[in-house]
């Protein structure tokens, strides 16, 4: 694909990571990325995410074939709010007066996550994979990397204030993507050597202004976690190819109805990159290297 292409990086040894960042519903578009990349031959050694990137890391990981990746795809289109954050009442009430860490339970997401892994252990999957969560001490990041899949995902994707911290081995650990929403560091500390980062964050088109106060905390949150992201790429000691992200109208992490549109635009947005950088066409531009979305 690029300059040393695919069979002299296995010859020299070199790491490839897929690196999956958090986004809530809009990580769906990180289906059709799979997509276009397994078509086009670029297999991870590797694969490291955060949050609802995690998901799909792990989901992929499992089998890492096109056939699983339709099966992811039937997953997301499975997926309604109400089957990931549901609210009741009496939780809300709960969590408003404090005797609450969150407003929406995990079990409807246990449930679904173990329907598709089962008692799977990291041990168990096919491909090497880690999933990033933060801890509720102290801040920081935390790479985990062995025993119950299904439990590491549900501490990398308890959102503060929706859902409560999650207990792994006695630490509390809570949403990854707030310490390391592309974790492009952990596949640096892992050995990568080349990172295909699949981004979710929902960037929004600049010319679309948002209104009221869910909107525009939503929004600001996006940019919060779109800068620590750009400064995370810059550091980052290895390689690291940024895949073009859709750019939407509005970000909302909690709403399901567009994962069909973000799947087809994630693959062929990929497809389109992957045109522009095959062997030949020379390495990925400053926008690739750097973290700048396309």
């Amino acid at each position: 694909m690029d300059r040393v292409g695919a069979e002299a990086r296995e010859e020299i040894g070199m790491r490839t990571a897929f690196v999956f960042e958090g986004g809530g519903s809009v990580a769906a578009t990180q289906v059709g990325m799979l997509r276009a990349l397994s078509k086009a031959g670029i297999r991870p050694d590797l694969v490291v995410g955060s949050s609802a990137g995690a998901i799909n890391a792990v989901c992929f990981a499992l089998e890492p074939t096109l056939a699983q990746i339709e099966r992811l795809e039937m997953l997301w289109y499975s997926v309604k709010r109400k089957n990931v954050f549901p609210v009741s009442a009496w939780s809300l009430a709960h969590a408003l007066v404090g005797r609450g860490s969150g407003v929406s339970s995990q079990k409807a997401l246990r449930r679904l996550l173990e329907r598709e892994l089962g008692e799977t252990t990291f041990d168990g999957l096919a491909l090497p994979a880690h999933v990033v969560a933060t801890d509720l001490a102290g801040g920081d990041p935390v790479i985990l990397s062995r025993g119950a899949t299904v439990q590491a995902l549900l501490a990398s994707s308890a959102l503060p204030g929706v859902f409560p911290a999650v207990d792994v081995g006695g630490r509390l650990l809570y949403d990854g993507g707030i310490a390391a929403a592309t974790p492009v560091l952990q596949a640096d500390a892992l050995g990568a050597d080349i990172s295909y980062v699949l981004p979710s964050l929902g960037r929004c088109a600049p010319e679309s202004v948002p209104h009221g106060a869910v909107p525009v905390a939503l929004r600001a949150l996006s940019q919060l976690l779109d800068h620590a992201s750009v400064n995370a790429v810059a550091v980052a000691h290895h390689e690291v190819w940024m895949l073009p992200a859709p750019r939407l109208e509005t970000v909302n992490p909690f709403d399901f109805r567009d994962t069909p549109a973000l799947i087809e635009e994630g693959e062929r947005l990929v497809r389109a990159w992957l045109d522009v950088h095959r062997d030949g066409g020379g390495r990925p531009g400053v926008a690739a290297i750097t973290g700048t979305r396309s």
